[in-house]
């Protein structure tokens, strides 16, 4: 019974956390119609969510685990480089350029780029769920694309390359954190990955920064509260799932967040969801789903 109600509070958790980063495109939707340029957007995100990790690691005593070894930085320089700062460039700027479901299901083509970078470089096996997850993914961003029609696209190639780059450096966090995850906490991890991720984007958004002054109060309340709630208590949330169910349940799970970005984007901003995008959508959460089982392998006498 104590493992059910772990597995439940687990799993209520994770769908927190996976509607909180949800709403990431709406709110950015918000702050875009009031000036604020997707540059300074995400490093104001970084940066204000780096200061609130770090005071979580040393509130909850874990000052002395921040000093890490040269091997392990190695490791955290690319992770914040590449698996936030980059990411979040590409990933704002895609849902500026285009609707906040059609990012997010592109994000979501990240768990097929895991499969096959893990393949390259990890050596990790491929099995036939990863491969079905593969050309699940594929097809669905066909049909999210619009590719059917090539006269009538439903993003231009430019959101479409960067929505899959975005999906590819969300992917890159994992291959980069891997290493150093068995000997890192996960909050650890991610106050180095936002330093980093926070200083490129900082020298990224240095033409932009004028666009946050003179915003209304809201604006910045909206701004601090991607970089609280969007970033420190949507990763504490994760983080309590995780322990319960287990990597794989838990990234399964997590496959509500294109849901519901695609749901409020349509509620809230009137965005367009034909029946192609919704079933590419259905295709590409089905293989980001596919991608984390494992077949297990046959046990010997």
């Amino acid at each position: 019974m104590d493992l059910t109600r772990d597995r439940i509070l687990g799993a209520l958790a994770v769908v927190t956390a996976a509607t909180i980063w949800g709403t990431l495109g709406l709110f950015a939707k918000i702050l875009y119609a009031e000036g604020v340029s997707f540059e300074s957007l995400v490093a104001v995100r970084a940066s204000v969510g780096w200061v609130a990790v770090l005071l979580f690691v040393l509130v909850t005593g874990g000052a002395k685990n921040l000093l890490v070894s040269g091997r392990d930085l190695a490791f955290l320089v690319p992770l914040g480089l590449v698996g936030i700062g980059l990411f979040y460039l590409f990933y704002f700027f895609t849902i500026r350029e285009s609707t906040v479901g059609t990012a997010a299901i592109l994000l979501y083509s990240s768990p097929a780029f895991v499969v096959v970078l893990a393949r390259l470089f990890l050596k990790e096996a491929l099995n036939a769920a990863k491969v079905l997850a593969l050309l699940l993914t594929i097809g669905g961003i066909f049909l999210v694309a619009g590719a059917y029609d090539p006269v009538n696209l439903e993003v231009s190639p430019m959101v479409l390359l960067t929505g899959l780059l975005s999906g590819l450096t969300y992917g890159l966090y994992s291959i980069f954190g891997r290493p150093v995850a068995g000997r890192l906490g996960p909050s650890v991890i991610l106050s180095y990955a936002l330093f980093f991720g926070a200083s490129l984007l900082v020298v990224a958004a240095l033409p932009t920064f004028g666009t946050l002054a003179g915003l209304p109060a809201g604006s910045y309340a909206l701004l601090f509260m991607l970089a609280v709630v969007h970033t420190t208590l949507g990763f504490a949330l994760y983080t309590f799932g995780l322990g319960r169910l287990g990597a794989g349940r838990a990234a399964i799970v997590a496959t509500v967040e294109p849901v519901a970005a695609g749901a409020l984007g349509a509620v809230l901003l009137g965005e367009d969801l034909t029946v192609p995008k919704v079933v590419g959508a259905g295709l590409v959460i089905s293989g980001a789903a596919l991608a984390q089982l494992r077949l297990r392998k046959a046990r010997s006498g």
